[in-house]
Protein backbone atom coordinates (compact mmCIF):
# COMPACT_ATOMS: atom_id res chain seq x y z
CA UNK A 1 0.00 0.00 0.00
CA UNK A 2 1.67 3.80 -1.00
CA UNK A 3 1.86 6.27 1.32
CA UNK A 4 -0.49 8.34 -0.07
CA UNK A 5 -3.08 5.70 0.65
CA UNK A 6 -2.20 4.88 4.33
CA UNK A 7 -2.68 8.65 4.54
CA UNK A 8 -6.05 8.74 3.45
CA UNK A 9 -7.10 5.64 5.21
CA UNK A 10 -5.33 6.57 8.24
CA UNK A 11 -7.67 10.11 7.88
CA UNK A 12 -10.52 8.06 7.30
CA UNK A 13 -10.31 6.13 10.54
CA UNK A 14 -10.13 9.34 12.35
CA UNK A 15 -12.69 10.52 11.03
CA UNK A 16 -15.00 7.66 11.71
CA UNK A 17 -13.90 7.95 15.24
CA UNK A 18 -14.54 11.11 15.84
CA UNK A 19 -18.09 10.77 14.02
CA UNK A 20 -18.63 8.02 16.62
CA UNK A 21 -17.84 9.65 19.56
CA UNK A 22 -19.79 12.69 18.69
CA UNK A 23 -22.80 10.71 17.86
CA UNK A 24 -22.73 8.77 21.33
CA UNK A 25 -21.96 11.80 23.36
CA UNK A 26 -24.56 14.16 20.98
CA UNK A 27 -27.24 12.28 19.45
CA UNK A 28 -28.98 15.53 18.96
CA UNK A 29 -25.71 17.47 17.66
CA UNK A 30 -27.88 19.99 17.70
CA UNK A 31 -27.49 20.48 21.34
CA UNK A 32 -23.93 21.15 20.92
CA UNK A 33 -24.23 23.63 18.71
CA UNK A 34 -26.38 25.57 20.54
CA UNK A 35 -23.80 25.34 23.84
CA UNK A 36 -21.04 26.66 22.15
CA UNK A 37 -23.40 29.52 20.91
CA UNK A 38 -24.86 30.27 24.17
CA UNK A 39 -20.82 30.24 25.59
CA UNK A 40 -20.47 33.06 23.29
CA UNK A 41 -23.69 34.94 23.69
CA UNK A 42 -25.37 33.42 27.30
CA UNK A 43 -29.49 33.84 27.72
CA UNK A 44 -29.29 35.92 29.86
CA UNK A 45 -33.27 37.13 30.79
CA UNK A 46 -33.75 39.89 33.64
CA UNK A 47 -37.34 40.09 32.52
CA UNK A 48 -37.71 36.01 33.27
CA UNK A 49 -37.03 36.81 36.87
CA UNK A 50 -38.11 40.55 38.05
CA UNK A 51 -40.45 38.56 40.27
CA UNK A 52 -37.79 36.28 41.96
CA UNK A 53 -35.62 39.57 42.01
CA UNK A 54 -38.02 41.76 44.05
CA UNK A 55 -37.76 40.46 47.53
CA UNK A 56 -33.74 40.58 47.02
CA UNK A 57 -33.48 44.08 46.16
CA UNK A 58 -31.21 45.55 48.70
CA UNK A 59 -28.70 42.53 49.19
CA UNK A 60 -25.23 42.49 47.95
CA UNK A 61 -24.21 40.55 44.91
CA UNK A 62 -22.22 38.01 47.37
CA UNK A 63 -25.67 37.29 48.96
CA UNK A 64 -27.48 37.19 45.99
CA UNK A 65 -24.53 34.93 44.98
CA UNK A 66 -26.00 32.04 47.70
CA UNK A 67 -29.36 33.02 46.97
CA UNK A 68 -28.71 31.80 43.59
CA UNK A 69 -26.48 28.30 45.17
CA UNK A 70 -29.11 27.58 47.12
CA UNK A 71 -31.84 27.81 44.66
CA UNK A 72 -29.79 25.54 41.61
CA UNK A 73 -27.75 22.72 43.56
CA UNK A 74 -24.92 21.71 41.75
CA UNK A 75 -25.15 18.82 39.50
CA UNK A 76 -22.77 17.75 36.34
CA UNK A 77 -24.61 18.01 32.41
CA UNK A 78 -24.11 14.09 32.63
CA UNK A 79 -26.93 14.02 35.60
CA UNK A 80 -29.48 16.62 34.43
CA UNK A 81 -29.15 16.78 30.92
CA UNK A 82 -27.38 13.00 29.83
CA UNK A 83 -25.05 14.82 27.85
CA UNK A 84 -21.19 15.60 28.69
CA UNK A 85 -21.32 19.51 28.23
CA UNK A 86 -24.63 21.26 27.26
CA UNK A 87 -25.29 24.80 28.11
CA UNK A 88 -28.79 25.50 28.75
CA UNK A 89 -31.56 28.37 28.72
CA UNK A 90 -32.41 30.26 31.69
CA UNK A 91 -35.88 28.54 31.35
CA UNK A 92 -34.47 24.75 30.98
CA UNK A 93 -32.12 26.27 34.03
CA UNK A 94 -35.30 27.05 36.30
CA UNK A 95 -37.39 24.32 35.11
CA UNK A 96 -35.03 21.17 35.93
CA UNK A 97 -33.81 23.16 39.49
CA UNK A 98 -30.42 21.73 39.38
CA UNK A 99 -27.17 22.73 37.16
CA UNK A 100 -23.62 23.85 36.98
CA UNK A 101 -21.65 26.64 36.52
CA UNK A 102 -23.86 27.64 33.72
CA UNK A 103 -26.81 27.27 34.78
CA UNK A 104 -26.17 29.20 38.36
CA UNK A 105 -24.24 31.99 35.77
CA UNK A 106 -27.46 32.33 34.15
CA UNK A 107 -29.53 32.65 36.86
CA UNK A 108 -27.02 34.72 38.83
CA UNK A 109 -26.57 37.29 35.77
CA UNK A 110 -30.00 37.72 34.99
CA UNK A 111 -30.91 39.15 38.41
CA UNK A 112 -27.69 41.51 38.95
CA UNK A 113 -28.91 42.82 35.44
CA UNK A 114 -32.67 42.86 36.85
CA UNK A 115 -31.59 44.63 39.39
CA UNK A 116 -29.17 46.78 37.41
CA UNK A 117 -25.95 45.97 39.47
CA UNK A 118 -22.88 45.67 36.81
CA UNK A 119 -20.75 42.40 36.55
CA UNK A 120 -18.48 40.78 34.18
CA UNK A 121 -18.56 37.26 32.67
CA UNK A 122 -15.48 35.48 33.44
CA UNK A 123 -14.40 31.95 31.51
CA UNK A 124 -11.55 29.93 32.43
CA UNK A 125 -11.01 26.13 30.77
CA UNK A 126 -13.20 24.85 32.82
CA UNK A 127 -15.72 27.26 34.71
CA UNK A 128 -17.80 30.03 34.01
CA UNK A 129 -18.90 32.37 36.39
CA UNK A 130 -19.60 36.03 37.25
CA UNK A 131 -17.48 38.19 38.69
CA UNK A 132 -18.01 42.07 40.22
CA UNK A 133 -16.33 44.41 42.32
CA UNK A 134 -15.33 43.52 45.60
CA UNK A 135 -16.18 39.71 44.67
CA UNK A 136 -13.40 37.64 47.09
CA UNK A 137 -11.23 35.34 44.92
CA UNK A 138 -11.78 31.37 45.17
CA UNK A 139 -9.59 28.46 44.20
CA UNK A 140 -11.44 28.14 41.22
CA UNK A 141 -12.98 31.67 40.41
CA UNK A 142 -9.67 33.92 40.70
CA UNK A 143 -7.57 36.21 37.65
CA UNK A 144 -5.03 32.93 37.46
CA UNK A 145 -7.56 30.84 35.89
CA UNK A 146 -9.58 33.41 34.06
CA UNK A 147 -9.38 32.66 30.28
CA UNK A 148 -11.79 35.63 28.73
CA UNK A 149 -13.41 38.57 30.52
CA UNK A 150 -16.27 40.15 28.98
CA UNK A 151 -17.31 43.15 31.07
CA UNK A 152 -20.85 45.10 31.59
CA UNK A 153 -20.00 46.72 27.71
CA UNK A 154 -19.42 43.67 25.84
CA UNK A 155 -15.97 44.67 25.70
CA UNK A 156 -13.90 41.42 25.37
CA UNK A 157 -10.15 41.20 27.27
CA UNK A 158 -7.95 37.58 26.98
CA UNK A 159 -5.22 36.25 29.24
CA UNK A 160 -3.35 33.73 29.32
CA UNK A 161 -4.66 31.80 32.24
CA UNK A 162 -1.93 30.53 35.30
CA UNK A 163 -4.42 27.68 35.85
CA UNK A 164 -3.99 24.59 38.16
CA UNK A 165 -3.60 21.66 35.60
CA UNK A 166 -4.01 19.15 38.42
CA UNK A 167 -7.02 20.27 39.14
CA UNK A 168 -8.22 21.31 35.88
CA UNK A 169 -7.89 17.78 34.74
CA UNK A 170 -9.55 16.20 37.73
CA UNK A 171 -12.75 18.46 37.37
CA UNK A 172 -12.75 17.38 33.44
CA UNK A 173 -12.62 14.04 34.49
CA UNK A 174 -15.08 14.05 37.11
CA UNK A 175 -17.54 15.72 34.78
CA UNK A 176 -17.11 14.11 31.58
CA UNK A 177 -16.02 10.17 32.83
CA UNK A 178 -16.57 9.86 36.59
CA UNK A 179 -20.63 10.93 36.02
CA UNK A 180 -21.00 9.39 32.39
CA UNK A 181 -23.66 6.53 32.30
CA UNK A 182 -22.41 3.40 32.16
CA UNK A 183 -24.36 2.60 28.56
CA UNK A 184 -22.49 5.59 27.40
CA UNK A 185 -19.45 4.20 28.26
CA UNK A 186 -19.50 0.90 27.30
CA UNK A 187 -21.24 2.22 23.47
CA UNK A 188 -18.38 5.23 23.32
CA UNK A 189 -15.60 2.75 24.31
CA UNK A 190 -16.83 0.01 21.71
CA UNK A 191 -16.65 2.06 18.74
CA UNK A 192 -12.49 2.11 18.74
CA UNK A 193 -12.07 -2.04 18.33
CA UNK A 194 -15.13 -2.05 15.78
CA UNK A 195 -13.64 0.98 13.51
CA UNK A 196 -9.91 -0.63 14.41
CA UNK A 197 -11.25 -3.84 13.24
CA UNK A 198 -13.23 -2.86 9.68
CA UNK A 199 -10.05 -0.89 8.69
CA UNK A 200 -7.79 -4.03 10.10
CA UNK A 201 -9.86 -6.89 8.09
CA UNK A 202 -10.14 -4.27 4.93
CA UNK A 203 -5.79 -3.95 4.94
CA UNK A 204 -6.03 -7.85 5.13
CA UNK A 205 -8.31 -8.27 2.11
CA UNK A 206 -6.34 -5.80 0.17
CA UNK A 207 -3.10 -7.16 0.78
CA UNK A 208 -4.12 -10.40 -0.04
CA UNK A 209 -2.16 -11.70 -3.00
CA UNK A 210 -4.87 -12.75 -5.78
CA UNK A 211 -5.45 -16.34 -6.27
CA UNK A 212 -4.11 -18.02 -9.72
CA UNK A 213 -6.16 -20.55 -11.32
CA UNK A 214 -4.18 -23.00 -12.12
CA UNK A 215 -4.29 -24.71 -16.23
CA UNK A 216 -5.12 -28.27 -16.55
Amino acid sequence: MNLLRRKKLHFLKIALLVIWVLLVLYPNPGKLAASVYRLKNPPVSPYRVSEMAQPLQGLTPGEIQKFVYANIPYRYDWEVYNMPWYFPTLEEALYREYGDCKARFLLFASLLEEMEIPYRKNISLTHIWVDYDGKPESALENARETMIIVDENGRVRLSVPRADLARSSRSFREGFWDTMPVDKKWMLLAGFPAVFGIFHLRQLHISKPPIKLSKD
